[in-house]
């Protein structure tokens, strides 16, 4: 690793007045896979390369500089397809596709104006996080809402009070002691701003299958 310094020879610093190195040429750009081409060359065809800064044949470095550029796109375009591939480093319309693919095209969408780090987030925590019960319920509404919801069971005495009522606890309309589908109701109070459809994919898929959610949204 050299020394930088400028035409009188003197070692150039940096503002804190720390010397500064050459680190030479950058991997992957145009310039790297130029000079990757020109030592591939058979010797004695053309002048002897010494170094990209002293080229004795500047016809040849900028066309093979024309060729690494192409080359250089290629390696770019390559590494992004790759990060692509990985939950943890794709991005933009990539990192919402991967949400479909995991969750369908309505289980989990992106917030107004989310970024990808805190949507990243969501996914994986949405990946492992627990269905059916009222507490994972509350628990995914306050994730995308900011605050706790209100639940509220026919079925269940504590919310209701009811003992073998139309709808109540241990009646034929209720879940409890029956095939048939139950119910419940969220009252939603959010503090960060929310979609109904993201709200209604949430619920769709935290909730039991064939549990009917009545949703209301209070400012």
């Amino acid at each position: 690793m050299a020394i930088m310094r400028d035409r009188d020879v003197s070692p150039l610093q940096a503002t804190d007045r720390k010397t500064l190195f050459d680190t030479g040429i950058a991997f992957g750009t145009a310039r790297d896979f130029a000079r990757r081409l020109r030592l591939l060359l058979p010797s004695g065809w053309f002048p002897v390369y010494q170094g990209d800064e002293v080229e004795d044949a500047p016809v040849l470095q900028a066309l093979l500089t024309g060729f690494g550029s192409v080359l250089a796109h290629v390696w770019n375009l390559r590494s992004f397809a790759r990060r692509q591939t990985r939950l943890g480093t794709t991005e933009n319309a990539f990192l919402d596709m991967a949400a479909t693919d995991f969750f369908g095209p309505a289980g989990l969408s992106r917030l107004h104006q989310e970024k990808d780090s805190h949507f990243r987030r969501r996914l994986v925590s949405s990946l492992v996080a627990p269905r059916n019960t009222r507490v994972a319920v509350s628990e995914a509404v306050r994730r995308i809402s900011g605050a706790a919801p209100r639940l509220i069971e026919p079925d269940t005495v504590r919310d209701c009070g009811a003992w073998n009522f139309s709808g109540g606890y241990g009646s034929g309309r209720s879940r409890y002691g029956t095939p048939v589908g139950g119910q419940f109701f969220v009252e939603v109070y959010p503090k960060l701003p929310i979609e109904q459809r993201v709200l209604h994919g949430t619920l769709r898929a935290t909730k039991a299958a064939g549990v009917i959610a009545w949703v209301r949204m209070l400012a």
